[in-house]
Protein backbone atom coordinates (compact mmCIF):
# COMPACT_ATOMS: atom_id res chain seq x y z
CA UNK A 1 0.00 0.00 0.00
CA UNK A 2 1.24 3.10 -0.81
CA UNK A 3 0.50 6.33 1.08
CA UNK A 4 -2.57 8.45 -0.47
CA UNK A 5 -1.79 12.01 -1.79
CA UNK A 6 -4.54 13.00 0.15
CA UNK A 7 -3.03 12.33 3.45
CA UNK A 8 0.17 14.86 3.17
CA UNK A 9 -0.88 16.87 -0.12
CA UNK A 10 -1.95 20.19 1.83
CA UNK A 11 1.12 19.77 3.90
CA UNK A 12 3.24 19.89 0.87
CA UNK A 13 1.23 23.40 -0.93
CA UNK A 14 1.37 24.81 2.88
CA UNK A 15 5.47 23.72 3.26
CA UNK A 16 6.33 27.67 3.53
CA UNK A 17 4.08 28.82 6.51
CA UNK A 18 3.46 25.29 8.26
CA UNK A 19 4.63 26.41 11.51
CA UNK A 20 4.19 29.90 10.94
CA UNK A 21 0.01 29.18 10.53
CA UNK A 22 0.52 26.51 13.27
CA UNK A 23 3.21 27.45 15.84
CA UNK A 24 2.24 24.95 18.55
CA UNK A 25 3.48 22.34 16.49
CA UNK A 26 7.29 23.18 17.59
CA UNK A 27 6.09 23.32 21.13
CA UNK A 28 4.36 19.21 20.28
CA UNK A 29 7.97 18.56 18.94
CA UNK A 30 9.57 19.16 21.90
CA UNK A 31 7.38 17.54 24.26
CA UNK A 32 7.64 14.40 22.18
CA UNK A 33 11.29 14.08 21.84
CA UNK A 34 11.26 15.37 25.89
CA UNK A 35 8.96 12.39 26.57
CA UNK A 36 10.80 9.51 24.04
CA UNK A 37 13.98 10.80 25.96
CA UNK A 38 16.69 9.74 23.30
CA UNK A 39 19.98 9.34 24.67
CA UNK A 40 22.84 11.32 22.50
CA UNK A 41 24.66 9.20 19.95
CA UNK A 42 21.13 7.63 19.57
CA UNK A 43 20.00 6.72 15.46
CA UNK A 44 16.88 8.58 15.30
CA UNK A 45 14.38 8.59 12.48
CA UNK A 46 11.95 10.79 12.24
CA UNK A 47 8.27 9.63 9.92
CA UNK A 48 6.51 12.73 9.04
CA UNK A 49 8.90 15.27 9.79
CA UNK A 50 7.39 18.08 8.20
CA UNK A 51 9.55 21.44 9.06
CA UNK A 52 11.63 19.75 11.84
CA UNK A 53 9.51 20.40 15.23
CA UNK A 54 11.55 17.16 16.11
CA UNK A 55 14.45 17.12 13.98
CA UNK A 56 15.74 20.43 15.97
CA UNK A 57 15.14 18.78 19.15
CA UNK A 58 16.35 15.81 18.90
CA UNK A 59 19.66 17.39 17.22
CA UNK A 60 19.93 19.27 20.20
CA UNK A 61 20.45 15.83 22.30
CA UNK A 62 23.13 14.77 20.57
CA UNK A 63 21.06 12.47 18.28
CA UNK A 64 22.03 10.98 14.68
CA UNK A 65 18.65 11.93 13.09
CA UNK A 66 16.92 10.73 9.74
CA UNK A 67 14.02 12.06 8.69
CA UNK A 68 11.53 11.18 6.13
CA UNK A 69 8.27 12.89 4.81
CA UNK A 70 5.74 12.12 1.83
CA UNK A 71 5.44 15.84 1.13
CA UNK A 72 8.24 16.85 -1.40
CA UNK A 73 7.87 20.67 -0.38
CA UNK A 74 8.66 19.20 3.02
CA UNK A 75 11.34 17.56 2.37
CA UNK A 76 13.19 20.44 0.34
CA UNK A 77 12.87 23.06 3.45
CA UNK A 78 14.22 20.42 5.67
CA UNK A 79 16.83 19.78 3.34
CA UNK A 80 17.38 23.54 3.33
CA UNK A 81 16.96 24.08 6.89
CA UNK A 82 18.69 21.22 8.21
CA UNK A 83 21.81 20.43 5.88
CA UNK A 84 23.29 18.00 8.67
CA UNK A 85 20.19 15.32 8.56
CA UNK A 86 19.69 12.74 6.14
CA UNK A 87 16.46 14.00 4.09
CA UNK A 88 14.46 11.38 1.61
CA UNK A 89 11.00 11.54 0.67
CA UNK A 90 9.29 8.27 1.65
CA UNK A 91 5.93 6.76 2.22
CA UNK A 92 5.78 5.76 6.20
CA UNK A 93 3.99 2.26 4.92
CA UNK A 94 7.31 1.24 3.25
CA UNK A 95 10.68 2.36 4.38
CA UNK A 96 13.80 2.02 2.03
CA UNK A 97 15.88 1.11 5.21
CA UNK A 98 17.07 -2.22 6.57
CA UNK A 99 16.21 -4.19 9.22
CA UNK A 100 17.12 -2.84 13.04
CA UNK A 101 19.00 -0.11 11.42
CA UNK A 102 17.48 2.29 13.80
CA UNK A 103 17.58 2.98 18.07
CA UNK A 104 14.31 4.61 18.22
CA UNK A 105 11.38 5.96 15.85
CA UNK A 106 9.78 9.18 16.74
CA UNK A 107 6.43 10.33 14.70
CA UNK A 108 4.31 13.42 15.53
CA UNK A 109 0.91 13.52 14.05
CA UNK A 110 1.08 11.02 11.56
CA UNK A 111 -0.44 7.61 12.35
CA UNK A 112 -3.93 9.31 12.45
CA UNK A 113 -3.48 10.58 8.86
CA UNK A 114 -2.05 7.58 7.06
CA UNK A 115 -4.70 4.87 5.56
CA UNK A 116 -3.26 2.01 7.21
CA UNK A 117 -1.55 2.89 10.71
CA UNK A 118 -1.15 -0.77 11.85
CA UNK A 119 1.25 -1.30 8.69
CA UNK A 120 3.40 1.54 9.26
CA UNK A 121 3.89 0.62 12.96
CA UNK A 122 5.06 -2.52 11.42
CA UNK A 123 7.41 -1.11 9.35
CA UNK A 124 8.79 0.62 12.49
CA UNK A 125 9.08 -1.98 14.38
CA UNK A 126 11.10 -3.67 11.29
CA UNK A 127 13.62 -0.61 11.45
CA UNK A 128 14.31 -0.74 14.82
CA UNK A 129 17.34 -2.23 16.64
CA UNK A 130 15.99 -4.68 19.50
CA UNK A 131 14.62 -3.17 22.47
CA UNK A 132 14.88 0.11 20.31
CA UNK A 133 12.07 2.77 21.04
CA UNK A 134 9.13 4.40 19.25
CA UNK A 135 7.59 7.27 20.34
CA UNK A 136 4.37 8.81 18.70
CA UNK A 137 1.88 11.31 19.01
CA UNK A 138 -1.74 11.48 17.84
CA UNK A 139 -4.50 14.11 18.50
CA UNK A 140 -7.44 14.00 21.47
CA UNK A 141 -10.48 15.05 22.00
CA UNK A 142 -10.85 19.11 21.69
CA UNK A 143 -11.19 20.13 24.49
CA UNK A 144 -14.92 22.23 24.62
CA UNK A 145 -15.96 20.88 21.39
CA UNK A 146 -19.53 21.85 22.11
CA UNK A 147 -18.06 25.83 21.78
CA UNK A 148 -17.60 25.54 18.18
CA UNK A 149 -20.97 24.05 17.74
CA UNK A 150 -21.94 27.18 16.06
CA UNK A 151 -19.17 27.07 13.48
CA UNK A 152 -20.53 23.29 12.46
CA UNK A 153 -24.10 24.76 11.71
CA UNK A 154 -22.84 27.34 9.47
CA UNK A 155 -21.36 25.05 7.64
CA UNK A 156 -23.78 22.67 7.36
CA UNK A 157 -26.35 25.42 5.97
CA UNK A 158 -23.91 26.94 3.53
CA UNK A 159 -22.62 23.61 2.41
CA UNK A 160 -24.98 21.21 2.45
CA UNK A 161 -23.55 17.28 2.61
CA UNK A 162 -20.48 18.36 3.59
CA UNK A 163 -19.68 16.98 6.87
CA UNK A 164 -17.46 18.96 9.37
CA UNK A 165 -15.80 15.94 10.60
CA UNK A 166 -12.68 18.13 12.60
CA UNK A 167 -15.91 19.74 14.85
CA UNK A 168 -17.70 16.01 15.74
CA UNK A 169 -16.98 14.21 18.42
CA UNK A 170 -14.03 11.66 17.29
CA UNK A 171 -12.45 9.24 19.29
CA UNK A 172 -8.19 9.44 18.97
CA UNK A 173 -6.88 6.55 17.37
CA UNK A 174 -6.15 3.44 19.77
CA UNK A 175 -2.61 3.17 19.61
CA UNK A 176 -2.13 1.39 22.00
CA UNK A 177 -3.99 -1.64 21.22
CA UNK A 178 -2.34 -0.89 17.51
CA UNK A 179 1.73 -0.97 19.61
CA UNK A 180 0.65 -4.17 21.27
CA UNK A 181 -0.89 -5.51 17.91
CA UNK A 182 2.91 -4.86 15.95
CA UNK A 183 4.49 -6.45 18.59
CA UNK A 184 5.78 -3.89 20.75
CA UNK A 185 5.69 -4.22 24.47
CA UNK A 186 6.22 -2.11 27.34
CA UNK A 187 3.19 0.72 26.01
CA UNK A 188 2.75 3.67 27.83
CA UNK A 189 0.63 6.94 27.28
CA UNK A 190 0.41 10.29 28.86
CA UNK A 191 -1.95 13.19 27.77
CA UNK A 192 -0.92 16.52 27.06
CA UNK A 193 -2.84 19.92 26.39
CA UNK A 194 -1.73 23.25 25.01
CA UNK A 195 -4.24 26.23 25.33
CA UNK A 196 -4.46 28.25 21.75
CA UNK A 197 -5.61 31.48 22.67
CA UNK A 198 -6.87 33.34 19.86
CA UNK A 199 -6.81 37.26 19.99
CA UNK A 200 -10.89 38.15 18.52
CA UNK A 201 -12.66 37.08 15.54
CA UNK A 202 -10.98 38.96 13.41
CA UNK A 203 -8.05 36.53 14.35
CA UNK A 204 -10.06 33.65 13.79
CA UNK A 205 -11.44 34.64 10.91
CA UNK A 206 -7.13 35.25 9.55
CA UNK A 207 -6.35 31.98 10.39
CA UNK A 208 -9.89 30.63 8.75
CA UNK A 209 -8.59 32.06 5.23
CA UNK A 210 -5.39 30.74 5.59
CA UNK A 211 -6.81 27.45 4.62
CA UNK A 212 -5.58 25.29 7.37
CA UNK A 213 -6.39 21.53 7.19
CA UNK A 214 -10.25 21.24 8.68
CA UNK A 215 -13.17 20.12 7.16
CA UNK A 216 -14.59 23.84 7.22
CA UNK A 217 -12.82 25.16 4.80
CA UNK A 218 -12.17 28.84 3.78
CA UNK A 219 -11.91 27.81 -0.03
CA UNK A 220 -15.27 26.63 0.39
CA UNK A 221 -16.50 30.45 0.59
CA UNK A 222 -14.64 31.14 -2.69
CA UNK A 223 -17.17 29.20 -4.07
CA UNK A 224 -20.24 30.46 -3.47
CA UNK A 225 -21.59 33.73 -4.89
CA UNK A 226 -20.50 36.86 -4.18
CA UNK A 227 -23.17 38.19 -1.54
CA UNK A 228 -23.57 35.20 -0.27
CA UNK A 229 -19.90 34.84 0.65
CA UNK A 230 -20.28 38.14 2.18
CA UNK A 231 -23.37 36.85 4.12
CA UNK A 232 -21.29 33.97 5.33
CA UNK A 233 -18.51 36.30 6.98
CA UNK A 234 -20.83 38.46 8.29
CA UNK A 235 -22.22 35.99 10.21
CA UNK A 236 -18.98 33.88 10.90
CA UNK A 237 -17.59 36.87 12.45
CA UNK A 238 -20.97 37.24 14.44
CA UNK A 239 -20.60 33.94 15.52
CA UNK A 240 -16.92 34.83 16.79
CA UNK A 241 -18.33 37.39 18.44
CA UNK A 242 -20.48 35.82 20.53
CA UNK A 243 -18.03 32.89 21.39
CA UNK A 244 -15.16 35.65 22.27
CA UNK A 245 -17.85 37.38 24.68
CA UNK A 246 -18.67 33.62 26.28
CA UNK A 247 -15.41 32.78 27.34
CA UNK A 248 -13.14 33.22 24.77
CA UNK A 249 -11.87 31.79 21.49
CA UNK A 250 -9.29 29.39 22.19
CA UNK A 251 -8.00 26.20 19.83
CA UNK A 252 -6.97 24.27 22.87
CA UNK A 253 -5.48 21.17 22.57
CA UNK A 254 -5.18 17.77 23.43
CA UNK A 255 -2.15 15.60 22.74
CA UNK A 256 -1.81 12.02 23.16
CA UNK A 257 1.62 10.79 23.52
CA UNK A 258 2.64 7.14 23.47
CA UNK A 259 5.96 5.23 23.67
CA UNK A 260 7.11 1.65 23.53
CA UNK A 261 10.00 -1.05 22.31
CA UNK A 262 10.86 -2.86 19.86
CA UNK A 263 11.30 -6.64 21.36
CA UNK A 264 14.81 -7.22 22.75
Amino acid sequence: MTQTEQSWQWYDDNASVYEEMDPATVEFGRQLVEYADPPPGARLLDVGAGRGAVVRHALARGCAVTAVDAAPAMVARLLADFPDVLVSTMDAHRFDFPDGCFDAVIAGFVLDLLPDPAAALREMRRVLAPGGLVALSVPGVVPHRERWSWLADLAREYFPGAVADDLEPSAPLPLAELLAAAGFGGVAGTDFRYPGPIAGPAALWELFSARLPTAVSAGWVEWLPAERAAEFRRRFLAGAERMHGGGGISFDRHVIMYRATAPA
